[in-house]
């Protein structure tokens, strides 16, 4: 019986992220386009046409209509299936890890998803189209600033210095780059990233960001899909890496003290 129980939990926890994941995707072509995610039904970016309930089933309509779309006959973007894919993987993975970890309640559930779902919009969004919503940034922050406010209010001093520190270094590599090396995008993604994480987390997940930044910059250029002058949507790295060390603070926290007192 409880084997049940759970096979079900992590189908309805996966069906839930895959139409959850369906949402995210028309969140970010629309923020890029200037319109609402809220308003109006689901359309061919390419033809326009209305698409059908039927031929808008998270991942199943993708493999039934062949990858392509029913009314121009285009390709659909990889995007789509794979938004969706990754979201049920996150809502399924996010569950059994709290549980792991011995922090499973519905708060830190509900925050912890909020957290990677608006970290995954940010990603996807700055990838295809190099534009960070400020509307996901500043639905983030708030939902942060409620959660520390109310469990850890305590912090919340710090994680506004840890904050205002993380902006103020980006916009100084902004002002010195004049905008070519990093956009006010990234700018304001490292205020939140400071607020997130605070010291000395937020610290990893730059390092990390620019380290696996300037690996992929090396390799896109040696592989000829990119030039030196080219810009790189910087965005993607520090979402992921932010993401890595939000979710493995304490193991991160327990590398740095063995270093440190070995």
């Amino acid at each position: 019986m409880l084997m049940v129980i759970s096979l079900g939990l992590w189908l309805g926890l996966f069906a839930l992220g895959l139409s959850l994941g369906s949402f995210f995707n028309v969140v970010v072509y629309r923020l890029a386009k200037g319109g609402s995610p809220l308003k109006g039904r689901s359309f061919c970016p390419k033809c326009k046409k209305k698409i059908s309930w039927f031929d808008n089933i998270p991942l199943l309509s993708f493999v039934l209509l062949n990858g392509n779309c029913r009314h121009c006959g285009k390709p659909i973007s990889w995007q789509y299936p794979l938004v969706e894919l990754a979201t049920a993987l996150l809502t399924v993975g996010l569950y059994f890890w709290l549980i792991y970890n011995l922090q499973l309640t519905i708060y830190n559930f509900v925050f912890y998803l909020v957290v990677s779902y608006c970290l995954l919009i940010i990603f996807v969004s700055d990838f295809r189209f190099m534009i960070i919503p400020d509307e996901v940034l500043i639905f983030l922050s708030v939902i942060s600033l409620l959660f520390f406010g109310l469990y850890s209010p305590a912090v919340l001093p710090f994680r506004f210095l840890a904050g205002f520190s993380s902006g103020l270094f980006f916009y100084l590599l902004y002002e010195l780059t004049k905008g070519k090396g990093m956009g006010f995008g990234d700018v304001k993604l490292a205020f939140l990233i400071g607020f997130l994480l605070g010291f000395p987390f937020l610290l990893w997940a730059f390092f990390l960001a620019f380290l696996t930044g300037a690996c992929v910059g090396v390799i896109l250029i040696l592989s000829g899909r990119k030039r030196a002058k080219s810009k790189i949507a910087f965005g993607p790295f520090l979402s992921f890496n932010t993401w890595v060390v939000f979710l493995w603070q304490g193991v991160i926290n327990s590398l740095f003290l063995s270093v440190l007192w070995p």
